[in-house]
C-alpha cells in the first residue's frame, strides 16, 4: 500500500469519526427520547434487551483477563526463568489476579440483578452468599484454566504478547473511564425521568466538566450522575482485542478469521451500547466515546508492546553475542603465539645446521691434502725404488 493511500484511509476515518461525534452531540437527547424505554418515574426499565445488557455486558471483559492470566501462568510454566523464585512469583501473582477478577465478575453479575430480581441483595449480605461469592470463583478460575491448558504450547508462546495486551488494556481503559465518571459528574437519562424531570433541564453536553447535581434522597442517587463515559460500552469493546489474534497467531491469520473477529467486536459492542441508551443509563455521545477510548487503547498498546518487545529482543540479542564472543578462544592470536616459537626454533637449527656443515667441510679439506701427501710420499717410494734397481 502506497503512503498516499495510507493517509487518505487515516483521514478518512478520522473525518468519519468526528463527523458522528458532532451528530451525536447535536442530536444526543433526541436518540435517548428517542430509543430509551423507561416509564416515567421509574429508573430501571422493563425491556428484557436492556436488562441482558446491563447484568451481562461487561462480563466479557473479565473473562478475557482471567483468560489472559492463565496464558500467562502456562506460559511461565513452560518457559521458566533460571531462578525458580521467579517463577514461584510471577505464577503466584497471575494466578491471585485471576482470582480476584472471577470475585470481582461473580459479584457485579450478582450485583447488576438486584434491580429486577427481588431477594438478590439479601442473599449476596448474607452468610450463605459471601461463602458462594469465594468460592464459586474458584470454579471459575479453575475452569479458565482448565481449558487454557489444552492449548498448544506453541501457540501459548505466540499468545503471551496478546494476554499482557489484554490485561493493560482492561486497566488502562478502566481506569479512564472511572476517572472521567468522577470528572464530568453528567446526569443519567433515567435519572431525569425518574426524578420527574420532564423538560430535561438538567441535561448537560458531554464535554461538560464538574455538572450541576441535583438533590436527591433516591436511593439510587450515588448512581445519578455516572452517565458520561458508559463503563459497560467499554467493557464490551474490550473485544477488539480479539482482532489482533490473527497477527500474534499464524495459523489463524487469514482474511477469513480477522473478518470473524472484526465482525463478533463490532456486533457484539454495537449492541451493549445500544442496549446501555435502550436502559437510559447513557446518552449516545457515552457510549461512542467510550468505545473510541477502548479502542484507541487497544491500538496504542499494541504498539507499544510491539516496540518495547522489540527493543528488549535485540538488547538480548547482542548480549547474547557478546557474551559467545567473549567465550570463544582468539584462534588468531592462538595460531600467531603457537607459530612465533616454531620460526625462532626453526632459525636456531637452520644456524646450528649451517655452522656444522661449516665444520665438516673444514674438516674435509684436511684431510684431501693428507691424500696427497700420501699420494706424493708413494710416488718418491716407488721413484727410490726404481732407482734401487737400476743401480
Amino acid at each position: 500500500m502506497s503512503k498516499s493511500k495510507k493517509i487518505t484511509i487515516i483521514s478518512s476515518i478520522v473525518a468519519s469519526v468526528l463527523i458522528v461525534l458532532v451528530l451525536g452531540t447535536v442530536f444526543d437527547l433526541q436518540i435517548s427520547k428517542a430509543l430509551a424505554d423507561l416509564p416515567n418515574g421509574q429508573y430501571y426499565t422493563s425491556n428484557l434487551f436492556a436488562i441482558i445488557g446491563e447484568c451481562f455486558g461487561e462480563d466479557v471483559l473479565y473473562l478475557l483477563v482471567i483468560s489472559s492470566c492463565a496464558i500467562l501462568f502456562f506460559y511461565i510454566l513452560k518457559n521458566p526463568f533460571q531462578k525458580k523464585w521467579q517463577n514461584y512469583l510471577l505464577q503466584g501473582i497471575v494466578l491471585f489476579i485471576s482470582y480476584i477478577v472471577s470475585i470481582y465478575l461473580f459479584y457485579v453479575t450478582l450485583d447488576n440483578f438486584v434491580p429486577y430480581v427481588s431477594g438478590i441483595s439479601d442473599y449476596i449480605h448474607s452468610a450463605i452468599g459471601i461463602i458462594t461469592i469465594f468460592l464459586f470463583p474458584i470454579f471459575i478460575t479453575a475452569t479458565t484454566y482448565f481449558l487454557i491448558s489444552k492449548i498448544k504450547p506453541e501457540t501459548i508462546k505466540q499468545l503471551w504478547k496478546w494476554a499482557l495486551l489484554v490485561i493493560i488494556v482492561a486497566f488502562v481503559s478502566n481506569s479512564i473511564i472511572q476517572i472521567a465518571k468522577h470528572i464530568f459528574d453528567r446526569t443519567r437519562f433515567r435519572a431525569m425521568v425518574f426524578s420527574g424531570d420532564n423538560e430535561f433541564s438538567f441535561f448537560t453536553n458531554w464535554f461538560t466538566i464538574n455538572q450541576h447535581k441535583f438533590s436527591s434522597n433516591s436511593f439510587y442517587a450515588d448512581d445519578f450522575f455516572k452517565s458520561f463515559p458508559s463503563g459497560h460500552t467499554c467493557a464490551a469493546a474490550s473485544t477488539f482485542v480479539l482482532v489482533l489474534l490473527p497477527y500474534y497467531i499464524q495459523n489463524i491469520n487469514t482474511k477469513k478469521n480477522k473478518i470473524i473477529f472484526w465482525s463478533v467486536a463490532s456486533i457484539y459492542t454495537f449492541l451493549v451500547a445500544l442496549s446501555r441508551i435502550v436502559a437510559g443509563a447513557h446518552f449516545f455521545t457515552d457510549v461512542y466515546i467510550a468505545f473510541l477510548i477502548t479502542v484507541a487503547c487497544v491500538y496504542v498498546t499494541y504498539i507499544v508492546i510491539n516496540i518495547v518487545c522489540k527493543k528488549l529482543e535485540s538488547k538480548f540479542a547482542t548480549a547474547g553475542e557478546t557474551s559467545n564472543n567473549n567465550s570463544q578462544p582468539n584462534t588468531e592470536n592462538i595460531s600467531n603465539n603457537t607459530e612465533a616459537p616454531k620460526t625462532k626454533i626453526s632459525e636456531n637449527l637452520d644456524k646450528v645446521n649451517t655452522h656444522n656443515k661449516e665444520e665438516n667441510k673444514s674438516q674435509n679439506k684436511p684431510k684431501k691434502v693428507e691424500k696427497s701427501d700420501m699420494n706424493s710420499k708413494t710416488n718418491n717410494s716407488n721413484k727410490s725404488d726404481k732407482t734401487t734397481n737400476i743401480n
